[in-house]
């Protein structure tokens, strides 16, 4: 895959994921849950952050058989607005850094995170899971829920999912197959 074909479908997943306003939307939709001024548990946001099939049910699964500990060292990729990274770090205690294209995404995570008093345990950044951050071994875990079927370059992904990976590290993913059009229909 060229360069230019990979950074073309990163523009359009991250067009298509951007949401402005998100954070003040979701300050809005909170206060009928709680004031401002008093925090949230993330299983009251349970329902609202789990943004991919199953939700919370799915995350529990894949977060089981990834076999977390405290000490775990844990990249979210693609996180969204953090629903999972902030599970695993309420659930198992460890740290999960998120990392996501959309910055609007990236803002309403830490907005969230800070209003369940995670901020210590759970951070995000901006970032294209093709071209990630980190030194190689960073992370004991990655976890990739629901995300690698809006990355053209599988082989990219994984790549890096694999560099980030400290030896003896964890691959903990689910993904829904990208279905292309053939121009015909089933019989």
């Amino acid at each position: 895959m060229t360069d230019t074909t990979t950074t073309t479908t990163t523009t359009k997943v991250r067009e298509h994921y951007s949401a402005t306003g998100l954070t003040d939307r979701i300050k809005a939709a909170l206060a009928a849950i709680t004031p401002e001024d008093q925090p949230l548990t993330v299983a009251q946001l349970a329902p609202l952050d789990q943004f991919h099939t199953r939700g919370i049910l799915a995350t529990t699964e894949l977060a089981g058989a990834a076999g977390l500990q405290p000490s775990t060292r844990v990249l979210d990729l693609g996180c969204g607005i953090g629903g999972p990274a902030r599970y695993l770090a309420t659930t198992f205690g460890c740290k999960v850094t998120g990392v996501d294209l959309s910055p609007a995404f990236i803002d309403a995570a830490t907005y969230l995170t800070a209003r369940c008093g995670l901020s210590d345990r759970v951070t995000f950044q901006v970032g294209d899971a093709l071209h990630l951050p980190f030194e190689d071994g960073t992370f004991d875990t990655v976890f990739l829920q629901h995300v690698a079927m809006n990355i053209e370059d599988r082989a990219a992904l994984y790549a890096e999912v694999r560099r980030t990976l400290a030896a003896g590290g964890r691959f903990s993913g689910a993904t829904t197959p990208r279905l292309r059009s053939t121009g015909s229909r089933p019989p």
